[in-house]
């Protein structure tokens, strides 16, 4: 193979450079601490700096081409928006660009490998380690590319170029280099843009940001036609439905997003279907609220312990310890600087920085974060603004179809109100299973009480279990199970029959979803499905979320004929586990137990008492089980009976929050609980009194 002169030089320095770096690297580890800096505006010796990051960049054997780049990105956020006075952040910008691709594209070379080089995504086969190039090579993931999702950091890579380019921070041949690249990565050999996500979702939006920009910047890059046309595809997906159909937030939701803003800047679509992007941020900030914590429906999402790592770094440590969390916060901050939004800057600070306390009260430290991580908004004078928030029905897809996905039980969004939320749509994506009709976060006042993940749960590789979940009992619904089996152990795993399974069988009985509010601050919800564990099989819930936070859970099935009487069912929940407290048969029943994770500013221990009300045949327990990957360890309780077909099945739950000073057997002596043959719910909490039945409900005090 023959290389033209200027590439073998470009090899040979790569050669020396890496050989220089692996035989010592250890010069100046001060220069090479911290990256990247909130500032660089202070650092007198940058063009050290530059050189000894440029150096050990291209010095990795392997070098992330998705995650990894969002930081750097954010480094060039922070010096456009700041004004671009800080100068010395564009030379470590200029020592990134040139050491993970100019340089690194060089090392390929001396190896004989630089034609496998890119710097976008390939649609090659292969899996997660390794892709054949089309003349049977061996594509290595994070040396040659970033395999399939190594487009996630396309978009970043283009900005950082676009941004050094503007500032004549290059040289004329390393400009003609990028071009290179930018073209061989562009190839057929590496794309055909007819493979791979066709569709919205976080790998055609995170993979189309990067491809976007690109032809923007190059227009003639190779299969320019059909890389325009597949990102007109994907668009089309998303406005034909209105929405994406991948309800997993995170880790991947922020992959979309950006995504979405990324393809719609580069096409000028940002303007153009503001409305549309506008709603999906709408829908997306329904999932906050100022509590200070949160749940999903597929993901856990627990708060740092310590803050202070926030506070140093708040453009690249989110507050929730989960993989995008910093991300996640970028999303709304982009989101609120395009539109100009408060409510959006609103979602921004909940997830960087957790939100303020009630009363809006923040410690120094948090207000010195909040000034470095959106001085932007604040030379602007935009300051943040809470949404309105009431009882309500989520709309999947808000513009066109109007689907019931959600059901947000609430009297607004202040740190100390309470919130429930529920899932209720019935169709999954493929990191989203069996999810529907299951309550994903109840908090109240900085502390989460509930909060259970559907990830991966009964996904199957033939007939074996895979992900870390553990079944349907991981979740909080109602659980109908075949008396052979230990309840609530439900058969969806290896080595055993399965019963009737909601997966894939349920639907939503759309019609009867409710949400609403009273003047007094509570709130009501309600939903249901057919065909819920057997065919001809109904099931409805509704529940009540009082304004002192408590939250009351009616629930009745009637079990369709195929059940007969082989069957047993009942509410199950999952609260936090205590040291000391075995898990196991209960003659009693009530349970109670910490909060499952608590606001940076909540420091009394908040705990929950969980109620089920006693009929004289339910039995009761609690379970330590496997919890599923991306939510946090929890103990399974139930209550459960046998049942009949055909035979109205009801069951009543009382959850109450309340505090240390407060003990667990005062605050369940003060629970009252009735059911009527009729099918009327009462709770009588402490004086509250809730009433459910007859298509009504009432709080009374």
């Amino acid at each position: 193979m023959k290389y033209p002169l200027r590439l073998l030089s470009l090899a040979v320095l790569g050669a020396l450079l890496t050989s220089r770096l692996l035989a010592g690297d250890s010069q100046a580890p001060e220069l090479l601490a911290g990256h990247p800096r909130f500032s660089y505006e202070g650092v007198e010796n940058i063009g050290e700096m530059e050189e000894a990051l440029r150096k050990s960049l291209v010095a990795h054997e392997r070098y992330s081409f998705s995650r990894s780049w969002w930081q750097w990105d954010r480094l060039r956020a922070r010096f456009v928006d700041g004004g671009r006075k800080d100068r010395n952040a564009l030379r470590i910008l200029r020592a990134v660009l040139r050491g993970l691709i100019l340089d690194w594209y060089a090392k390929a070379e001396a190896k004989g490998e630089g034609d496998m080089f890119y710097i976008f995504f390939t649609t090659n086969s292969g899996n997660k380690v390794a892709r054949k190039a089309e003349d049977g090579r061996t594509l290595k993931r994070d040396f040659h590319g970033g395999g399939y999702h190594g487009g996630w950091g396309g978009a970043s890579r283009m900005r950082i170029y676009e941004e050094l380019s503007r500032q004549k921070m290059l040289t004329a041949a390393e400009e003609k280099l990028f071009r290179k690249i930018v073209h061989q990565s562009l190839d057929p050999r590496f794309l055909d843009f007819k493979k791979g996500a066709q569709s919205a979702n976080n790998h055609s939006y995170g993979n189309g940001g990067g491809v976007a920009l690109a032809l923007k910047l190059f227009p003639d890059a190779p299969q320019a036609e059909a890389a325009r046309a597949w990102l007109d595809r994907i668009w089309a997906s998303l406005s034909g439905f209105g929405d994406w159909k991948e309800w997993t937030y995170y880790p991947y939701g922020p992959i979309f997003l950006h995504g979405l803003l990324d393809v719609a800047e580069a096409t000028g679509r940002i303007e153009s279907d503001s409305v549309l992007l506008n709603a999906l941020g709408r829908r997306a900030l329904a999932f906050i609220h100022g509590g200070g914590v949160r749940g999903n429906p597929n993901s856990g999402a627990p708060v740092r312990v310590d803050q202070s790592a926030v506070y140093a770094d708040p453009w690249n440590v989110g507050y929730y310890n989960v993989e995008t969390s910093s991300r996640d916060g970028n999303f709304w901050y982009r989101l609120a600087q395009h539109y100009k939004d408060p409510e959006y800057l609103w979602a921004a600070e909940q997830v960087a920085l957790g939100g303020r306390s009630p009363g809006g009260a923040a410690s120094p430290e948090y207000l010195d974060a909040y000034r470095r991580r959106f001085g932007w908004f604040i030379e602007r004078d935009i300051k943040p603004k809470q949404p309105t928030g009431n009882a309500t029905v989520g709309f999947l897809s808000p513009l066109k179809h109007k689907i019931p996905e959600r059901i947000y039980l609430n009297s607004g969004l202040g740190a100390d109100k309470p919130f429930a939320a529920f899932f209720l749509y019935e169709e999954k994506s493929g990191h989203l299973d069996n999810v529907a009709g299951y309550l994903y976060e109840y908090s109240f006042n900085g502390a989460k009480l509930l909060h259970t993940s559907g990830k991966y749960n009964n996904v199957y590789s033939g007939d074996s279990l895979k992900g870390g979940g553990t079944g349907e009992e991981s979740l909080d619904l109602l659980l109908a199970l075949h008396r052979r089996h230990p309840y609530p152990l439900h058969p969806d795993r290896k080595g055993d029959q399965r019963d009737f399974m909601r997966r894939g069988s349920i639907r939503h009985l759309a019609g009867l979803a409710r949400a609403e509010n009273n003047k007094a601050g509570d709130s009501f919800g309600q939903y249901g499905y057919e065909h819920y564990y057997g065919k001809g099989s109904r099931w409805i819930r509704q529940a009540v979320l009082t304004a002192e936070g408590c939250l009351v859970i009616a629930d009745e099935y009637v079990p369709g004929n195929q059940l007969g009487e082989d069957y047993q069912a009942g509410p199950v929940w999952h609260l936090a586990p205590e040291a000391g407290v075995a898990a196991g048969t209960s003659e009693r029943n009530w349970f109670d137990a910490p909060a499952l994770d608590r606001a940076w500013w909540q420091k009394e221990a908040i705990r929950v008492l969980l109620l089920f009300h006693d009929d004289g045949v339910l039995q009761y327990g609690s379970l330590k089980q496997a919890q599923s990957q991306d939510t946090d360890p929890n103990v399974t309780i139930f209550g459960f009976r046998p049942i009949k077909a055909r035979r109205p099945e009801r069951f009543l739950s009382v959850l109450v929050p309340h505090g240390p000073a407060s003990s667990s057997d005062r605050v369940a002596a003060g629970i009252k609980t009735a059911i009527t043959d009729s099918g009327v719910f009462t709770a009588s909490i402490s004086g509250v009194k809730v009433r459910i039945g007859d298509g009504a409900w009432s709080v009374r005090r």
